[in-house]
């Protein structure tokens, strides 16, 4: 179980960041809880739930990721991003991203981690909480009054749970309005087989690019 309990004092003269996006920063003790490393290099194919509506990413739903090194090194892991565009129709979509661990510490704890390929959400993403099921990172791009937009990701096996707790820190720690990613109607439409094949495919491609 998680208990965050937060207790901050200002004084009239001082201007001080009150939004819990600011005063999780503050709190050392949920370090443990914001370790994405285990979870990005888990072998569990990852949905993502929900993301910030800005920056704008038209038709795109039923978003996985999978693990494209079977063994990754810390600080970095390979992910590969599918997903379905509907204006695109049921054809699945790819891209390969790089992770990057920051703030490395003896026990491999990282409360950020960045990455260059997807610019208009920006390059460092604070994580929020972690744990066996769900991931929920910010999105500094997305920020509107001190508060901040988060992703949320889950594992395969997870998707379709309530998940209150995740949900209970999305809605207190990510502030600003988000679009639902997963449709499970859409996603269960998809042939089982068909998306098998292309992870498959992808997961065992090797590019000859310099």
């Amino acid at each position: 179980s998680v208990s965050i309990v937060v207790i901050t004092s200002c004084n009239a003269e001082e201007q001080c960041n009150c939004q819990p996006e600011g005063i999780l920063e503050t709190i050392s003790e949920v370090l443990e809880y914001r370790d994405a490393w285990p979870f990005l290099i888990s072998p569990d194919t990852l949905y993502l739930m929900r993301l910030p509506v800005h920056p704008h990413i038209g038709a795109i739903q039923c978003v996985i990721s999978t693990l494209k090194d079977k063994t990754p090194t810390f600080p970095t892991v390979h992910r590969w991003i599918l997903y379905i565009d509907a204006i695109l129709g049921d054809v699945w979509q790819k891209k390969l991203v790089t992770l990057t661990m920051q703030n490395k510490t003896a026990s491999k704890s990282s409360s950020s981690f960045t990455t260059t390929d997807f610019p208009s959400f920006g390059t460092m993403f604070p994580v929020v909480f972690v744990d066996s099921k769900c991931l929920i990172y910010r999105i500094l791009s997305s920020g509107f009054g001190g508060r901040t937009g988060c992703a949320w990701w889950v594992k395969e096996g997870a998707k379709d749970n309530p998940l209150w707790h995740c949900r209970l820190i999305f809605d207190l720690f990510c502030g600003v309005s988000y679009r639902p990613i997963y449709n499970k109607e859409a996603c269960d439409h998809l042939n089982e087989d068909k998306k098998k094949s292309v992870i498959d495919f992808w997961e065992n491609f090797s590019p000859c690019w310099p």
